[in-house]
């Protein structure tokens, strides 16, 4: 909620438009800050294909997960490089740690997961388990 401690005096116009400024920056802030990774899924009748946006991330702070129909992907939040004795003026770009889980329409065979991450993009090919794939069953005459 925008509250002003003071009234302002005509001659300060541009203080209420700084407060106004520094309010709506924190409640942009506090927007940005949400664990969201946007994805796309592509699906074969024997394969899905996952890609989500993860930015800034190591790969050893990346780990993705398998059970059953679900894929869980997991980062941890991204460490601020910043050099030492220095401090951060301004921050927009937050990277929190976060979690997300995509349900497939079939089942997975985790051995035949694979997952890749390159320039803050995390592409993970899933192969559907044989037990779940459809089968052609042979009719013969009586």
């Amino acid at each position: 909620m925008i509250t002003f401690n003071r009234v302002y005096s005509r001659s300060k116009p541009w203080s209420v438009w700084n407060q106004l400024s520094a309010e709506l920056n924190d409640i942009w802030e506090q927007h940005s800050q949400s664990s969201h990774a946007p994805a796309n899924l592509w699906t074969r009748e024997d394969e899905a294909v996952l890609t989500v946006l993860i930015p800034s991330r190591r790969l050893e702070d990346v780990q993705v997960s398998v059970h059953r129909d679900v894929v869980t992907i997991e980062a941890a939040a991204a460490a601020d490089d910043l050099p030492e004795g220095t401090a951060s003026l301004r921050r927009e770009r937050h990277h929190p740690q976060f979690s997300r889980k995509v349900k497939l329409p079939f089942e997975i065979d985790p051995e035949q997961v694979e997952a890749t991450y390159e320039r803050g993009q995390l592409r993970i090919q899933l192969r559907r388990h044989q037990s779940t794939l459809p089968t052609k069953i042979a009719v013969k005459s009586a």
